[in-house]
């Protein structure tokens, strides 16, 4: 069952996206927020290896005086590095490097992934691959326990997703779970899940709907995760995280809906 904790302990969960822009790194702050907010204690991984995001979205940038790159070299200890956003005090950052001047190797980054669990005594890992052009998705792959990866709906994007689906399988990686991000919910939108479950042939574990207010918090630097505006997508984020941690959950609880045929 998807991110169980057992006696081997910390679940690591690699995000990932399609293409960029997709919002892989709004889903891993999302249910990363999600699980903290329900009692576990969670380590957000900026794994984004080209530009780091997720200081901003959860609006503690100022705080923030090492990353995950002192942490690769050994500079600092991770508790120096882990930042706790204000109000999420389960909840663990480490911001992505700033500079790098190459990749981490599967060795390095299987001894970050070591360190946070020993130092942090987390119940989740949930890294940020961003996409599929990350150096770092190959790595998190063989490494992760589980594979989260948002899709879009889009017929280019659901074309990318099964093809980097396709890609994580070779790497080793099966079971792999989609996210449907900015998912339209008007009854006007032709697109239905199953279809998209059809074409993608990956099981479905979150809807994260549309949601302007939410993207515009984001982007202010605001904490969305804890703000009124944007309900709905908090209430997705919350569904997936107990799907995650292995509770029965409908898709859309808490989430209006007035499309009729969602699933049909």
């Amino acid at each position: 069952m998807l991110g169980v904790s057992t006696e081997m302990g910390m679940t690591k969960i690699m995000v990932t996206g399609c293409r960029g822009g997709c919002g892989a790194s709004t889903v891993a702050m999302g249910l990363a927020c999600a699980l903290a907010h329900a009692g576990k204690r969670t380590v957000l991984l900026d794994f984004d290896l080209s530009e780091r995001s997720l200081d901003m979205y959860l609006g503690c940038e100022d705080r923030v005086v090492y990353d995950l790159g002192d942490l690769l070299i050994g500079q600092t200890g991770v508790k120096k590095i882990a930042v706790t956003p204000q109000g999420i005090d389960s909840l663990y950052l480490i911001p992505g490097a700033y500079h790098l001047r190459r990749p981490p190797t599967g060795e390095e980054t299987a001894r970050v992934f070591s360190v946070l669990e020993q130092e942090l005594d987390a119940d989740y890992l949930v890294i940020d691959a961003s996409n599929a052009s990350n150096p770092a998705v190959k790595i998190c792959a063989a490494l992760s326990d589980e594979a989260l990866l948002v899709v879009l709906d889009t017929p280019l994007a659901v074309r990318s997703a099964t093809s980097l689906a396709d890609t994580l399988h070779e790497w080793g990686k099966d079971g792999v779970k989609m996210v449907v991000n900015r998912f339209s919910m008007t009854p006007k939108h032709p697109t239905d899940l199953r279809a998209l479950i059809d074409e993608t042939g990956l099981c479905l574990i979150g809807v994260v709907p549309d949601s302007p207010g939410f993207a515009r918090l984001q982007n202010e630097g605001i904490p969305a995760c804890s703000a009124k505006e944007g309900r709905e997508v908090v209430a997705a984020f919350r569904n997936m995280a107990k799907r995650v941690m292995g509770e029965v959950c409908p898709l859309l609880s808490d989430i209006p809906c007035p499309r009729k045929k969602l699933l049909d």
